[in-house]
């Protein structure tokens, strides 16, 4: 186990991989997608796609890591080589091509923007040091998986679009609480939106951006997106929110709050789309 944790370290996909995952399904989900083959393909762009995006940005980011003493980064850190490191980038890249191979548009001319956001976050444009422009992309990519799932057999509807909103607001929010971990690492670096805003400002925003996910949820509700019976969850929202409060007030740590929001946000994203699978179900 020792030898491979830098390795999954390094992937994180363990910490982002079932929610990025979870869009993808709910997309076709709601949108009714039949294809097996089709949804599974998507879901190995996912999969593969995303960790190639956490290893480009460790690889970027490698240096300034190094000399900032960051032990979160393995090839900082010494764990693995960084040209390990750009070898397995270059890997998941080339596998998540092949998997877009059998993707069906119009699911499929989503692609380009996805990677246009995700690797430009750390590489080219660094859009991570565009203060506003690093949480929008944190938002964007997960809603794009949403939108890429709905478009798997047809144009994306109405509530298609709702469930990605939703999804933006809490991946925003998840960036910015993301940022504020970081503020002090980054701060010698490039500037963010937690840099300029500064923590608690920062936190307030989070709290926001949680709002109104919850409102758009409300509104697709409301507008006959989603079923009725998807109401009994919004209270789970306390579920992201008491993390939140607890930060804002001092006694519980960003680490920690991060932790709480990524393990409570996956048990919610579960529920929901059980209890739409569920409702959707014939007879």
């Amino acid at each position: 186990m020792s030898q491979a944790r830098p390795w999954i370290s390094l992937l994180r996909f363990h910490e982002y991989g079932p929610l990025f995952l979870l869009c993808g399904a709910a997309g076709a989900l709601y949108a009714g997608v039949s294809s097996p083959s089709g949804l599974a393909a998507l879901l190995c762009f996912i999969a593969l796609f995303s960790s190639s995006a956490f290893v480009l940005n460790d690889v970027a980011d490698s240096e300034e890591d190094a000399v900032a003493g960051a032990s979160r980064n393995p090839i900082a850190n010494g764990e693995i080589g960084r040209a390990a490191g750009v070898a397995a980038f270059a890997l998941l890249a080339a596998g998540s091509l092949a998997a877009l191979y059998f993707v069906s548009p119009p699911a499929l001319y989503a692609a380009p923007l996805v990677y246009g956001l995700y690797w430009g976050y750390s590489w080219g444009p660094s859009f991570k040091s565009l203060p506003g422009v690093d949480l929008a992309v944190h938002g964007a990519v997960p809603a794009l998986f949403v939108f890429m799932g709905g478009a798997l057999s047809a144009a994306p509807a109405f509530g298609t679009a709702l469930i990605s909103g939703v999804v933006f607001c809490m991946a925003a929010m998840s960036g910015a609480l993301q940022e504020v971990r970081d503020i002090g690492k980054d701060a010698a670096s490039r500037r963010t939106t937690a840099l300029v805003l500064g923590e608690r400002r920062s936190v307030d925003l989070s709290l926001v951006l949680l709002g109104s996910g919850v409102a758009l949820y409300v509104v697709a509700i409301l507008a006959g997106s989603l079923p009725p019976d998807m109401a009994a969850l919004v209270p789970g929202a306390w579920l992201l929110l008491s993390p939140l409060l607890r930060l804002r007030a001092g006694t519980e740590g960003v680490v920690e709050a991060i932790r709480g929001v990524r393990l409570r946000g996956v048990l919610l994203a579960l529920g929901a789309l059980a209890l739409y699978a569920l409702w959707a179900r014939p007879g």
